[in-house]
């Protein structure tokens, strides 16, 4: 007859062999903190995803409203993981040239931060990726009180000296009124392209009681194009982007803000329309690991627009859940004998329109081609090519430009948005966004 006792220590043998067992079966249990998190994409948008990410503060103020501002916003993103990793996001207030802000008021370590994540499985084709992500911003957590320029950074638990990936919105408390006038110039390119320029006016009024000196910059920017600012501001601390752009711009501020005050840029070349790609056709581009080319190479364009684009917006609405993946794209672009000695680029909504080196292209002498290959997600892109120099020093691409491959064309009809800058004193002061605007070269846009 065998005794409790011995029953009791039998059993103590058998916990360790299940235990092992367990950690076979379950995944989550033995490899959760042993597989690193590879993070894949991110991006931002408004009440839908070809709104620009700009947030409205309620103020009662109704007649400075836009049709542009949103009431909320959503952040997306992919990465690859076991499970769902343990990530949070941390909201940080910047100046209206992205530097960090470093007051304790905006940037509140305990009430900018959130952990709401929705999670989503990836199809089961996918290889790239196998966890979507996704936030809303303003949430329970998360309740903005001031406007201006924000990142929201997303950070793992264990791992909160880096954050994996981050993107940038904006919050408008509307005070002013904001008018942009666009009209065509001429510009002396260093190439042989259409010399055609785009001059910018914004116009700001208001009947709020502004103080002149502290209304004193404009940023403008092309709609979801949110890392090539123009900064106009008579602000010393405004040349933070002056090796960003090829070309020099004239810049000029005049009026009063008790009456009308005026900003305005010169000679911004006009680009042209975006180049598309649409990914939702399966013959054109399946579900495999191969990699895949366009199904025709890009050819340099003389100014001339070859199908109508979605202003730089990524669409992804028409695309299946089963197809929603990623596809290893081979980008080929034909220089019709225009070479160049500046590195290329190809940047678009498929990388939310960021100067990245991993999208840099090289010269395939042998196709007389540049080429480059990466990820892209099944979707309705806009993209172009251009040309610039990686700074090692400072880690960003400089002296950017389009004209090379792009050309110019005196219709296009990008649509350029500015934004309104106050010094506001209160918290410590922080540069506050009291107005927007938006137009292009057909006139302005309420939309």
């Amino acid at each position: 007859m065998i005794s409790k006792s011995t029953k009791y220590f039998s059993f103590l043998q058998l916990i360790p062999p299940l235990l092992a067992l367990i950690l076979i079966i379950d995944p989550y249990i033995s490899n959760a903190q042993e597989i690193p998190v590879q993070f894949r994409f991110i991006r931002i948008y408004g009440d839908n995803e070809t709104k620009p990410p700009i947030l409205m503060l309620e103020t009662g103020r109704t007649q400075y409203t836009s049709s542009l501002l949103s009431k909320s916003l959503t952040v997306e993103f992919d990465l690859e993981a076991n499970v769902p990793p343990n990530l949070y996001a941390k909201i940080v207030h910047c100046n209206y040239d992205w530097t960090e802000d470093e007051n304790i008021f905006l940037n509140d370590i305990t009430s900018n931060r959130t952990s709401l994540i929705t999670w989503k499985s990836s199809p089961r084709i996918s290889a790239y990726y196998s966890y979507r992500g996704t936030i809303s911003i303003p949430n329970q957590q998360i309740q903005l009180k001031y406007s201006g320029n924000w990142k929201i950074q997303l950070y793992e638990y264990n791992y909160e000296d880096k954050p994996l990936a981050e993107a940038r919105f904006f919050v408008v408390q509307p005070k002013a009124r904001a008018r942009v006038d666009i009209y065509n110039e001429f510009y002396l390119p260093d190439l042989k392209v259409a010399p055609t320029a785009y001059n910018i006016e914004v116009s700001i009024s208001s009947n709020e009681p502004l103080f002149d000196n502290r209304l004193n910059t404009v940023v403008v920017y092309k709609n979801h194009r949110w890392y090539e600012p123009y900064i106009i501001t008579n602000d010393a601390r405004g040349n933070k982007y002056e090796n960003l752009f090829k070309y020099q711009f004239k810049r000029m501020i005049g009026g009063f803000a008790t009456v009308e005050k005026r900003f305005r840029i010169e000679k911004i070349p006009s680009e042209n329309d975006y180049r598309v790609l649409d990914m939702s056709n399966l013959a054109l581009f399946p579900s495999t690991d191969m990699l895949i080319r366009l199904p025709f190479s890009d050819l340099r364009r003389t100014g001339y627009s070859y199908e109508r684009d979605d202003d730089g917006a990524m669409i992804t609405s028409f695309i299946a859940d089963s197809y929603d993946e990623y596809v290893y794209l081979e980008f080929l672009l034909d220089p019709d004998g225009w070479l160049t000695d500046e590195e290329v680029y190809v940047i678009g909504s498929f990388n939310g329109w960021k100067l990245d080196p991993t999208w840099q292209m090289y010269f395939d002498k042998e196709l007389g081609m540049y080429r480059t290959r990466n990820m892209v997600r099944r979707a309705r892109h806009n993209y172009m090519y251009l040309t610039g120099k990686y700074n090692i020093d400072e880690r960003k691409i400089e002296r950017i430009s389009y004209e090379h491959f792009e050309g110019n064309s005196s219709g296009t009809a990008h649509t350029f948005l500015a934004f309104i800058y106050y010094k506001e004193f209160d918290f410590g002061g922080y540069d506050a966004i009291i107005g927007i605007g938006a137009g292009n070269i057909y006139g302005q846009i309420t939309r």
